[in-house]
Protein backbone atom coordinates (compact mmCIF):
# COMPACT_ATOMS: atom_id res chain seq x y z
CA UNK A 1 0.00 0.00 0.00
CA UNK A 2 2.55 2.39 -0.75
CA UNK A 3 2.13 6.00 -1.25
CA UNK A 4 5.77 6.82 -0.94
CA UNK A 5 7.20 6.76 -4.28
CA UNK A 6 5.76 10.43 -5.57
CA UNK A 7 2.65 12.65 -5.24
CA UNK A 8 3.14 13.09 -9.28
CA UNK A 9 -0.07 12.18 -10.30
CA UNK A 10 0.78 10.37 -13.20
CA UNK A 11 2.69 7.92 -11.04
CA UNK A 12 -0.16 6.94 -9.06
CA UNK A 13 -1.50 4.16 -11.05
CA UNK A 14 1.97 2.51 -11.31
CA UNK A 15 1.88 2.50 -7.31
CA UNK A 16 -1.64 0.45 -7.03
CA UNK A 17 -1.47 -1.29 -10.25
CA UNK A 18 0.83 -3.88 -9.33
CA UNK A 19 -1.90 -4.32 -6.34
CA UNK A 20 -4.27 -5.72 -8.99
CA UNK A 21 -2.28 -8.39 -9.26
CA UNK A 22 -2.98 -9.61 -6.30
CA UNK A 23 -6.55 -9.81 -6.84
CA UNK A 24 -5.92 -11.79 -10.31
CA UNK A 25 -3.83 -14.15 -8.64
CA UNK A 26 -6.15 -14.82 -5.78
CA UNK A 27 -9.05 -15.82 -8.02
CA UNK A 28 -6.54 -17.38 -10.74
CA UNK A 29 -4.34 -19.73 -8.84
CA UNK A 30 -7.11 -20.59 -6.38
CA UNK A 31 -9.18 -21.93 -9.33
CA UNK A 32 -5.81 -24.79 -9.54
CA UNK A 33 -6.32 -25.37 -5.71
CA UNK A 34 -8.03 -28.68 -5.57
CA UNK A 35 -6.76 -31.28 -8.15
CA UNK A 36 -6.06 -33.73 -5.65
CA UNK A 37 -9.53 -33.17 -3.32
CA UNK A 38 -12.58 -35.36 -3.99
CA UNK A 39 -15.99 -34.18 -3.76
CA UNK A 40 -17.40 -33.69 -0.19
CA UNK A 41 -20.34 -35.44 0.96
CA UNK A 42 -20.52 -38.53 -0.96
CA UNK A 43 -21.95 -37.02 -4.32
CA UNK A 44 -20.91 -38.66 -7.07
CA UNK A 45 -17.96 -36.64 -9.60
CA UNK A 46 -19.85 -36.54 -13.58
CA UNK A 47 -18.00 -38.56 -15.88
CA UNK A 48 -18.20 -35.35 -18.81
CA UNK A 49 -18.28 -32.07 -18.82
CA UNK A 50 -21.45 -30.72 -18.99
CA UNK A 51 -22.93 -27.33 -20.46
CA UNK A 52 -24.09 -26.61 -17.13
CA UNK A 53 -20.57 -26.79 -15.78
CA UNK A 54 -19.09 -24.80 -18.57
CA UNK A 55 -21.54 -22.27 -17.96
CA UNK A 56 -20.85 -22.01 -14.02
CA UNK A 57 -17.31 -21.34 -14.71
CA UNK A 58 -18.08 -18.75 -17.34
CA UNK A 59 -20.44 -16.94 -14.87
CA UNK A 60 -18.13 -16.77 -12.25
CA UNK A 61 -14.74 -16.55 -14.00
CA UNK A 62 -16.31 -13.78 -15.49
CA UNK A 63 -17.81 -12.08 -12.61
CA UNK A 64 -13.81 -12.11 -11.08
CA UNK A 65 -12.14 -11.12 -14.36
CA UNK A 66 -14.49 -8.17 -14.33
CA UNK A 67 -13.70 -6.70 -10.42
CA UNK A 68 -10.00 -7.39 -11.16
CA UNK A 69 -10.03 -5.37 -14.47
CA UNK A 70 -12.32 -3.08 -12.90
CA UNK A 71 -9.53 -2.03 -10.32
CA UNK A 72 -6.63 -1.88 -12.91
CA UNK A 73 -8.76 0.63 -14.84
CA UNK A 74 -9.15 2.59 -12.15
CA UNK A 75 -5.68 2.86 -10.81
CA UNK A 76 -4.80 4.03 -14.94
CA UNK A 77 -7.57 6.71 -14.34
CA UNK A 78 -6.30 8.10 -10.37
CA UNK A 79 -5.28 11.46 -12.42
CA UNK A 80 -8.45 12.39 -14.03
CA UNK A 81 -10.17 11.45 -10.72
CA UNK A 82 -7.86 13.80 -8.73
CA UNK A 83 -9.51 16.29 -11.02
CA UNK A 84 -12.67 15.78 -11.41
CA UNK A 85 -13.24 15.17 -7.41
CA UNK A 86 -10.41 18.03 -6.58
CA UNK A 87 -8.91 15.28 -3.83
CA UNK A 88 -5.04 14.56 -3.50
CA UNK A 89 -2.97 11.49 -4.11
CA UNK A 90 -3.14 10.13 -0.15
CA UNK A 91 -6.83 10.61 -0.83
CA UNK A 92 -7.71 9.10 -4.36
CA UNK A 93 -5.28 6.61 -3.42
CA UNK A 94 -8.39 4.94 -0.79
CA UNK A 95 -10.14 3.75 -4.20
CA UNK A 96 -7.83 1.24 -4.09
CA UNK A 97 -6.55 1.26 -0.57
CA UNK A 98 -10.43 0.58 0.33
CA UNK A 99 -11.12 -1.85 -2.02
CA UNK A 100 -8.60 -4.20 -1.28
CA UNK A 101 -8.88 -3.78 1.98
CA UNK A 102 -13.04 -4.89 1.48
CA UNK A 103 -11.42 -8.31 -0.29
CA UNK A 104 -8.96 -8.89 1.86
CA UNK A 105 -11.72 -8.96 4.95
CA UNK A 106 -14.27 -10.99 2.32
CA UNK A 107 -11.82 -13.65 1.93
CA UNK A 108 -10.86 -15.46 4.70
CA UNK A 109 -14.97 -16.30 4.99
CA UNK A 110 -15.00 -18.15 2.01
CA UNK A 111 -14.74 -21.61 3.97
CA UNK A 112 -17.67 -20.36 6.17
CA UNK A 113 -19.61 -19.13 3.36
CA UNK A 114 -19.03 -22.53 1.13
CA UNK A 115 -20.25 -24.93 4.58
CA UNK A 116 -23.15 -22.38 5.15
CA UNK A 117 -24.45 -21.25 2.11
CA UNK A 118 -25.20 -22.45 -1.26
CA UNK A 119 -22.58 -21.66 -4.90
CA UNK A 120 -25.86 -19.96 -6.20
CA UNK A 121 -26.47 -17.85 -3.56
CA UNK A 122 -22.86 -17.12 -3.02
CA UNK A 123 -23.23 -16.32 -6.60
CA UNK A 124 -25.92 -13.54 -6.63
CA UNK A 125 -24.87 -11.73 -3.32
CA UNK A 126 -21.42 -10.97 -5.30
CA UNK A 127 -23.33 -10.42 -8.53
CA UNK A 128 -25.64 -8.65 -6.62
CA UNK A 129 -22.70 -6.37 -4.31
CA UNK A 130 -20.72 -5.56 -7.99
CA UNK A 131 -23.83 -4.41 -10.08
CA UNK A 132 -24.89 -2.66 -7.46
CA UNK A 133 -21.54 -0.99 -7.62
CA UNK A 134 -21.01 -0.38 -10.78
CA UNK A 135 -23.83 1.66 -11.31
CA UNK A 136 -23.43 3.95 -8.00
CA UNK A 137 -19.80 4.61 -9.12
CA UNK A 138 -21.68 5.18 -12.95
CA UNK A 139 -23.65 8.20 -10.83
CA UNK A 140 -21.17 9.31 -8.49
CA UNK A 141 -21.11 13.28 -7.78
CA UNK A 142 -18.84 13.57 -5.26
CA UNK A 143 -16.02 11.17 -4.29
CA UNK A 144 -17.30 9.38 -1.18
CA UNK A 145 -20.24 7.94 -3.48
CA UNK A 146 -17.24 6.90 -5.41
CA UNK A 147 -15.50 5.56 -2.62
CA UNK A 148 -19.02 3.58 -1.12
CA UNK A 149 -19.06 1.99 -5.00
CA UNK A 150 -15.67 0.23 -4.95
CA UNK A 151 -16.18 -0.56 -1.15
CA UNK A 152 -19.37 -2.46 -2.80
CA UNK A 153 -17.27 -3.77 -5.61
CA UNK A 154 -14.28 -4.98 -2.94
CA UNK A 155 -17.17 -7.14 -1.23
CA UNK A 156 -18.26 -8.85 -4.06
CA UNK A 157 -15.18 -9.62 -5.68
CA UNK A 158 -13.94 -10.79 -2.06
CA UNK A 159 -17.11 -13.35 -2.34
CA UNK A 160 -16.96 -14.17 -5.99
CA UNK A 161 -12.85 -15.15 -5.96
CA UNK A 162 -13.10 -18.82 -4.46
CA UNK A 163 -16.40 -19.55 -6.65
CA UNK A 164 -14.89 -21.29 -9.20
CA UNK A 165 -12.57 -23.37 -6.95
CA UNK A 166 -15.46 -24.82 -5.08
CA UNK A 167 -17.61 -25.70 -8.62
CA UNK A 168 -14.95 -26.76 -10.23
CA UNK A 169 -13.62 -29.37 -7.43
CA UNK A 170 -17.20 -30.73 -6.67
CA UNK A 171 -18.38 -31.11 -10.02
CA UNK A 172 -15.58 -31.27 -12.48
CA UNK A 173 -14.97 -35.11 -13.72
CA UNK A 174 -11.32 -36.09 -12.16
CA UNK A 175 -9.68 -36.78 -15.34
CA UNK A 176 -10.64 -33.25 -16.79
CA UNK A 177 -9.66 -30.92 -13.61
CA UNK A 178 -6.14 -29.58 -15.11
CA UNK A 179 -8.34 -28.57 -18.56
CA UNK A 180 -11.05 -26.88 -16.25
CA UNK A 181 -8.19 -25.54 -14.08
CA UNK A 182 -6.46 -23.91 -17.20
CA UNK A 183 -10.05 -22.09 -18.47
CA UNK A 184 -10.07 -20.69 -15.74
CA UNK A 185 -6.86 -19.36 -15.58
CA UNK A 186 -6.91 -18.22 -18.73
CA UNK A 187 -10.28 -16.13 -18.00
CA UNK A 188 -8.91 -14.45 -14.80
CA UNK A 189 -5.31 -14.35 -15.59
CA UNK A 190 -6.20 -11.80 -18.20
CA UNK A 191 -7.60 -9.26 -16.52
CA UNK A 192 -4.45 -7.44 -14.45
CA UNK A 193 -2.83 -7.61 -18.62
CA UNK A 194 -5.77 -6.57 -20.49
CA UNK A 195 -6.53 -3.66 -17.62
CA UNK A 196 -3.54 -1.12 -17.93
CA UNK A 197 -4.55 -0.67 -21.76
CA UNK A 198 -7.91 -0.58 -21.44
CA UNK A 199 -7.82 2.29 -18.92
CA UNK A 200 -5.14 3.75 -21.50
CA UNK A 201 -8.11 3.59 -23.91
CA UNK A 202 -10.96 5.35 -21.72
CA UNK A 203 -8.56 8.13 -20.05
CA UNK A 204 -7.76 8.83 -24.03
CA UNK A 205 -10.86 9.12 -26.02
CA UNK A 206 -13.90 8.70 -23.24
CA UNK A 207 -15.16 9.57 -19.64
CA UNK A 208 -14.01 7.45 -16.66
CA UNK A 209 -17.38 6.67 -16.22
CA UNK A 210 -17.81 4.74 -19.62
CA UNK A 211 -15.99 1.86 -17.73
CA UNK A 212 -18.93 1.21 -15.70
CA UNK A 213 -20.98 1.66 -18.69
CA UNK A 214 -19.16 -1.26 -20.30
CA UNK A 215 -18.93 -3.41 -17.95
CA UNK A 216 -22.52 -3.49 -16.46
CA UNK A 217 -23.72 -5.68 -19.23
CA UNK A 218 -21.15 -7.65 -18.48
CA UNK A 219 -21.93 -8.26 -15.17
CA UNK A 220 -25.65 -8.55 -15.90
CA UNK A 221 -24.83 -10.97 -18.38
CA UNK A 222 -22.36 -13.34 -15.96
CA UNK A 223 -25.67 -12.93 -13.66
CA UNK A 224 -28.17 -14.50 -16.04
CA UNK A 225 -25.05 -16.99 -17.07
CA UNK A 226 -25.00 -18.18 -13.34
CA UNK A 227 -28.83 -18.57 -12.53
CA UNK A 228 -28.95 -20.89 -15.23
CA UNK A 229 -25.70 -22.96 -14.72
CA UNK A 230 -24.69 -22.70 -11.16
CA UNK A 231 -26.09 -25.69 -9.06
CA UNK A 232 -25.85 -27.21 -5.74
CA UNK A 233 -23.45 -30.78 -5.57
CA UNK A 234 -22.48 -30.95 -1.84
CA UNK A 235 -24.32 -30.79 1.05
CA UNK A 236 -24.71 -27.95 3.70
CA UNK A 237 -23.17 -27.68 7.30
CA UNK A 238 -24.75 -26.55 10.24
CA UNK A 239 -21.96 -23.83 10.30
CA UNK A 240 -21.74 -20.92 12.69
CA UNK A 241 -19.86 -17.26 12.46
CA UNK A 242 -18.78 -15.91 15.61
CA UNK A 243 -18.86 -11.96 15.67
CA UNK A 244 -15.40 -11.99 18.22
CA UNK A 245 -13.42 -14.07 15.36
CA UNK A 246 -14.82 -11.42 12.73
CA UNK A 247 -13.55 -8.52 14.77
CA UNK A 248 -10.10 -9.80 15.35
CA UNK A 249 -9.72 -10.66 11.58
CA UNK A 250 -11.41 -7.08 10.57
CA UNK A 251 -9.06 -5.46 13.56
CA UNK A 252 -5.86 -7.70 12.51
CA UNK A 253 -6.13 -7.04 8.50
CA UNK A 254 -7.00 -3.57 9.02
CA UNK A 255 -4.47 -2.33 11.36
CA UNK A 256 -1.70 -4.52 9.20
CA UNK A 257 -2.11 -3.26 6.10
CA UNK A 258 -2.71 0.43 7.33
CA UNK A 259 0.82 -0.25 9.11
CA UNK A 260 2.48 -1.69 5.97
CA UNK A 261 0.69 2.07 4.42
CA UNK A 262 2.00 4.20 7.29
CA UNK A 263 5.21 2.83 7.47
CA UNK A 264 6.42 2.43 4.66
CA UNK A 265 5.84 6.53 4.04
CA UNK A 266 7.15 6.79 7.26
CA UNK A 267 10.93 5.14 6.21
CA UNK A 268 10.65 7.02 2.75
CA UNK A 269 10.42 10.42 4.51
CA UNK A 270 13.01 9.57 6.82
CA UNK A 271 15.50 8.12 4.07
CA UNK A 272 14.73 12.02 2.41
CA UNK A 273 15.51 13.58 5.79
CA UNK A 274 11.51 14.76 5.79
CA UNK A 275 11.17 13.77 9.59
CA UNK A 276 9.71 17.21 10.24
CA UNK A 277 7.30 17.13 7.16
CA UNK A 278 3.87 16.81 8.23
CA UNK A 279 1.34 13.77 6.22
CA UNK A 280 -1.82 14.15 5.47
CA UNK A 281 -2.83 14.24 8.93
CA UNK A 282 -0.08 16.62 9.80
CA UNK A 283 1.87 14.13 11.82
CA UNK A 284 5.77 13.52 10.81
CA UNK A 285 7.52 10.77 9.99
CA UNK A 286 8.60 9.72 13.39
CA UNK A 287 5.08 9.86 14.25
CA UNK A 288 4.01 7.49 11.22
CA UNK A 289 6.44 5.30 12.06
CA UNK A 290 5.39 5.08 15.67
CA UNK A 291 1.61 4.35 14.40
CA UNK A 292 2.77 1.54 11.98
CA UNK A 293 4.63 -0.34 15.27
CA UNK A 294 1.36 0.24 17.08
CA UNK A 295 -0.41 -0.93 14.45
CA UNK A 296 1.56 -3.96 14.05
CA UNK A 297 1.51 -4.87 17.37
CA UNK A 298 -2.19 -4.51 17.36
CA UNK A 299 -3.10 -6.38 14.42
CA UNK A 300 -0.52 -9.12 15.54
CA UNK A 301 -2.53 -9.45 18.72
CA UNK A 302 -5.73 -9.84 16.86
CA UNK A 303 -5.07 -12.64 14.97
CA UNK A 304 -3.38 -14.35 17.61
CA UNK A 305 -6.32 -14.08 19.85
CA UNK A 306 -8.34 -15.05 16.85
CA UNK A 307 -5.95 -18.22 16.50
CA UNK A 308 -6.52 -19.18 20.07
CA UNK A 309 -10.48 -18.38 19.93
CA UNK A 310 -10.57 -20.90 16.55
CA UNK A 311 -8.68 -23.74 18.54
CA UNK A 312 -11.73 -23.41 21.22
CA UNK A 313 -14.77 -22.97 18.89
CA UNK A 314 -16.81 -25.62 18.38
CA UNK A 315 -17.65 -23.90 14.49
CA UNK A 316 -14.03 -21.74 13.60
CA UNK A 317 -14.48 -19.56 10.96
CA UNK A 318 -11.34 -21.14 9.44
CA UNK A 319 -9.95 -24.39 10.92
CA UNK A 320 -6.45 -23.90 11.79
CA UNK A 321 -5.73 -27.30 12.47
CA UNK A 322 -4.12 -27.36 8.51
CA UNK A 323 -1.46 -25.58 9.93
CA UNK A 324 -0.27 -28.93 11.48
CA UNK A 325 0.72 -30.29 8.00
CA UNK A 326 4.65 -29.71 7.58
CA UNK A 327 4.76 -29.69 3.95
CA UNK A 328 1.23 -27.46 3.61
CA UNK A 329 2.92 -24.62 5.68
CA UNK A 330 6.26 -24.71 4.06
CA UNK A 331 3.83 -24.44 0.54
CA UNK A 332 1.91 -21.88 2.08
CA UNK A 333 5.07 -19.99 2.95
CA UNK A 334 6.59 -20.70 -1.18
CA UNK A 335 3.28 -19.41 -2.04
CA UNK A 336 2.96 -15.99 -0.26
CA UNK A 337 6.66 -15.33 -1.14
CA UNK A 338 6.57 -16.01 -4.87
CA UNK A 339 3.04 -13.91 -4.66
CA UNK A 340 5.02 -11.04 -3.36
CA UNK A 341 7.73 -11.13 -5.57
CA UNK A 342 4.77 -11.33 -8.88
CA UNK A 343 3.61 -8.27 -7.17
CA UNK A 344 6.63 -6.39 -6.84
CA UNK A 345 7.35 -6.74 -10.21
CA UNK A 346 4.19 -5.54 -11.17
CA UNK A 347 5.20 -1.97 -9.64
CA UNK A 348 8.77 -1.87 -10.04
CA UNK A 349 9.18 -2.78 -13.33
CA UNK A 350 6.90 0.45 -14.43
CA UNK A 351 8.06 2.56 -12.25
CA UNK A 352 11.57 1.82 -13.68
CA UNK A 353 10.43 2.65 -17.20
CA UNK A 354 8.40 5.56 -15.98
CA UNK A 355 11.50 6.91 -13.62
CA UNK A 356 14.85 5.27 -14.64
CA UNK A 357 14.34 5.18 -18.23
CA UNK A 358 11.92 7.82 -19.11
CA UNK A 359 8.65 6.40 -20.64
CA UNK A 360 5.52 7.16 -21.10
CA UNK A 361 2.68 5.64 -18.62
CA UNK A 362 1.47 3.67 -21.77
CA UNK A 363 4.96 2.81 -22.43
CA UNK A 364 5.93 1.88 -19.13
CA UNK A 365 2.70 -0.30 -18.96
CA UNK A 366 3.41 -1.98 -21.80
CA UNK A 367 6.41 -3.79 -20.38
CA UNK A 368 4.87 -5.91 -18.24
CA UNK A 369 1.77 -6.77 -20.75
CA UNK A 370 3.37 -9.49 -22.35
CA UNK A 371 4.14 -11.30 -19.91
CA UNK A 372 1.23 -11.01 -18.13
CA UNK A 373 -0.49 -12.23 -21.48
CA UNK A 374 2.40 -15.14 -21.58
CA UNK A 375 1.78 -16.17 -17.86
CA UNK A 376 -1.93 -16.66 -18.22
CA UNK A 377 -1.88 -18.59 -20.90
CA UNK A 378 0.97 -21.06 -19.92
CA UNK A 379 -0.54 -21.74 -16.09
CA UNK A 380 -3.35 -24.57 -18.20
CA UNK A 381 -0.01 -25.95 -19.19
CA UNK A 382 1.18 -26.07 -15.36
CA UNK A 383 -1.59 -27.90 -14.48
CA UNK A 384 -1.67 -30.19 -17.65
CA UNK A 385 1.92 -31.25 -16.39
CA UNK A 386 0.94 -31.97 -12.68
CA UNK A 387 -1.64 -33.94 -13.99
CA UNK A 388 1.00 -36.14 -16.29
CA UNK A 389 4.10 -35.73 -13.76
CA UNK A 390 2.69 -34.82 -9.91
CA UNK A 391 3.43 -31.52 -8.18
CA UNK A 392 7.08 -31.96 -8.00
CA UNK A 393 9.01 -32.19 -10.99
CA UNK A 394 7.43 -29.38 -12.89
CA UNK A 395 6.66 -27.03 -9.55
CA UNK A 396 10.76 -27.18 -9.19
CA UNK A 397 11.65 -26.82 -12.94
CA UNK A 398 9.15 -23.99 -13.37
CA UNK A 399 10.65 -22.03 -9.96
CA UNK A 400 14.00 -22.65 -11.84
CA UNK A 401 13.09 -20.90 -15.05
CA UNK A 402 11.84 -17.75 -12.93
CA UNK A 403 14.50 -17.94 -10.74
CA UNK A 404 16.36 -17.37 -14.42
CA UNK A 405 14.57 -14.70 -14.88
CA UNK A 406 15.20 -13.01 -11.74
CA UNK A 407 18.66 -13.60 -11.89
CA UNK A 408 18.71 -11.60 -15.58
CA UNK A 409 17.49 -8.13 -14.26
CA UNK A 410 19.50 -8.61 -11.22
CA UNK A 411 22.97 -8.56 -13.17
CA UNK A 412 21.83 -7.56 -16.30
CA UNK A 413 19.66 -4.09 -15.83
CA UNK A 414 21.55 -0.83 -15.66
CA UNK A 415 21.13 2.47 -17.04
CA UNK A 416 22.02 1.88 -20.94
CA UNK A 417 19.36 -0.95 -20.94
CA UNK A 418 15.87 -0.76 -22.84
CA UNK A 419 12.39 -1.31 -22.06
CA UNK A 420 12.00 -4.25 -24.51
CA UNK A 421 15.26 -5.52 -23.13
CA UNK A 422 13.55 -5.44 -19.38
CA UNK A 423 10.21 -6.82 -21.01
CA UNK A 424 11.82 -9.92 -22.43
CA UNK A 425 13.22 -10.80 -18.87
CA UNK A 426 9.80 -10.70 -17.91
CA UNK A 427 8.82 -12.96 -19.60
CA UNK A 428 11.54 -15.49 -18.54
CA UNK A 429 10.07 -14.94 -15.68
CA UNK A 430 7.17 -14.82 -16.43
CA UNK A 431 7.47 -18.51 -18.24
CA UNK A 432 8.33 -20.07 -14.60
CA UNK A 433 6.12 -18.47 -12.28
CA UNK A 434 2.58 -18.96 -13.57
CA UNK A 435 3.47 -22.87 -14.45
CA UNK A 436 4.91 -23.15 -10.41
CA UNK A 437 2.87 -21.22 -8.47
CA UNK A 438 -0.36 -22.37 -9.92
CA UNK A 439 0.58 -25.86 -8.86
CA UNK A 440 1.69 -24.63 -5.67
CA UNK A 441 -2.08 -24.39 -3.89
CA UNK A 442 -2.90 -27.50 -5.52
CA UNK A 443 0.18 -29.86 -3.95
CA UNK A 444 -0.15 -27.57 -0.99
CA UNK A 445 -3.58 -29.04 -0.53
CA UNK A 446 -2.93 -32.69 -1.80
CA UNK A 447 -1.94 -32.52 1.92
CA UNK A 448 -5.48 -32.26 3.69
CA UNK A 449 -8.19 -33.94 4.13
CA UNK A 450 -11.32 -32.81 2.04
CA UNK A 451 -13.40 -31.84 4.40
CA UNK A 452 -10.44 -28.99 5.35
CA UNK A 453 -9.76 -27.78 1.60
CA UNK A 454 -11.92 -24.76 1.72
CA UNK A 455 -9.67 -23.89 4.71
CA UNK A 456 -6.45 -23.93 3.32
CA UNK A 457 -7.75 -22.44 0.37
CA UNK A 458 -8.98 -19.56 2.65
CA UNK A 459 -5.21 -19.32 3.86
CA UNK A 460 -3.65 -19.30 0.91
CA UNK A 461 -6.06 -16.42 -0.53
CA UNK A 462 -5.82 -14.52 2.78
CA UNK A 463 -1.97 -14.64 2.80
CA UNK A 464 -1.76 -13.48 -0.75
CA UNK A 465 -3.20 -10.13 0.26
CA UNK A 466 -0.90 -9.37 2.73
CA UNK A 467 2.07 -10.20 0.41
CA UNK A 468 1.09 -8.34 -2.23
CA UNK A 469 0.60 -5.36 0.02
CA UNK A 470 4.15 -6.32 1.71
CA UNK A 471 5.30 -6.05 -1.43
CA UNK A 472 4.71 -3.18 -3.18
CA UNK A 473 5.73 -1.19 -0.26
CA UNK A 474 8.85 -2.64 0.03
CA UNK A 475 9.57 -2.04 -3.56
CA UNK A 476 8.38 1.54 -3.25
CA UNK A 477 10.78 2.16 0.21
CA UNK A 478 13.66 0.22 -1.65
CA UNK A 479 13.47 2.61 -4.51
CA UNK A 480 12.49 6.12 -2.72
CA UNK A 481 16.01 5.49 -0.59
CA UNK A 482 17.84 5.66 -3.28
CA UNK A 483 16.14 8.57 -5.01
CA UNK A 484 16.67 10.35 -1.62
CA UNK A 485 20.13 10.62 -1.86
CA UNK A 486 22.18 13.50 -2.22
CA UNK A 487 22.65 15.43 -5.64
CA UNK A 488 19.91 12.78 -7.05
CA UNK A 489 17.93 16.34 -8.57
CA UNK A 490 14.55 16.61 -9.62
CA UNK A 491 12.41 13.80 -10.96
CA UNK A 492 13.41 13.49 -14.53
CA UNK A 493 16.65 14.82 -14.21
CA UNK A 494 19.86 12.52 -15.25
CA UNK A 495 20.89 12.16 -10.93
CA UNK A 496 17.42 11.23 -10.44
CA UNK A 497 17.49 8.41 -13.42
CA UNK A 498 20.58 7.11 -12.60
CA UNK A 499 19.22 6.71 -8.73
CA UNK A 500 16.13 5.51 -9.84
CA UNK A 501 18.01 2.37 -11.62
CA UNK A 502 20.46 1.94 -8.38
CA UNK A 503 17.65 1.62 -6.37
CA UNK A 504 15.88 -1.02 -9.06
CA UNK A 505 19.25 -2.66 -9.16
CA UNK A 506 18.98 -3.50 -5.16
CA UNK A 507 15.55 -4.05 -5.44
CA UNK A 508 16.39 -6.92 -7.86
CA UNK A 509 18.66 -8.44 -5.27
CA UNK A 510 16.12 -8.32 -2.91
CA UNK A 511 13.66 -10.37 -5.02
CA UNK A 512 16.47 -12.78 -6.02
CA UNK A 513 17.10 -13.57 -2.62
CA UNK A 514 13.19 -14.03 -2.15
CA UNK A 515 12.74 -16.62 -5.15
CA UNK A 516 16.15 -18.44 -3.66
CA UNK A 517 13.76 -18.67 -0.61
CA UNK A 518 10.63 -19.84 -2.38
CA UNK A 519 12.69 -22.93 -4.27
CA UNK A 520 14.27 -24.03 -0.66
CA UNK A 521 10.83 -24.04 1.12
CA UNK A 522 9.46 -26.36 -2.35
CA UNK A 523 12.40 -28.46 -1.67
CA UNK A 524 12.37 -28.68 2.03
CA UNK A 525 8.67 -29.56 1.30
CA UNK A 526 8.57 -32.43 -1.24
CA UNK A 527 11.25 -34.05 0.59
CA UNK A 528 9.44 -33.94 3.86
CA UNK A 529 6.48 -35.11 1.77
CA UNK A 530 8.94 -38.40 0.70
CA UNK A 531 10.30 -38.82 3.68
CA UNK A 532 6.87 -39.03 5.24
CA UNK A 533 5.73 -41.04 2.92
CA UNK A 534 8.91 -44.00 2.97
CA UNK A 535 8.32 -43.81 7.11
CA UNK A 536 4.74 -44.62 6.43
CA UNK A 537 5.47 -47.28 3.71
Amino acid sequence: MSHTLTTKEQLVSSDNAARAMADAADATETTNAAVAAGTSGGFSRPETITPRLVGSIIATGLLTFIGILTETVMNVLFPELMAEFHVGTSTVQWLTTGYLLMVALTVPLSSYLKRKCTLRSQFVAASVLCIAGAAVALLAVNFPMLLAARLLQGIGTGVAMPLMINIIVEQSPRSRVGVLMGVGNVLIGTAPALGPTFGGFVSTFLSWRYVFVIVLPLLALSLVVGLVSIRQSAPLEDAHLNPLHMLCIVVGFVSLIIALDRGGAAVTALASGADGAGGADGSGAAGSLALAIVLVVVGAAALVAFALMSRRSFSPMIRLGVLRSVSFRWHLLAYMLFQGTTISFGYLLPNLAQLGFGSTVMAAGLVILPGALIGALLAPVGGAMLDRFGPARPICVATAVALLGVALMATLVDGSSSLPQLAVFYVVYMLGFPMAFSNIMTSGLSDLPDELTADGNALFSTFQQLAGAAGTTTMSVILAIAQSGANVGEIGSAGYRAATVEGAHHAFLVLLAVVVIVACSLVRAFLYRRGHRLVRH
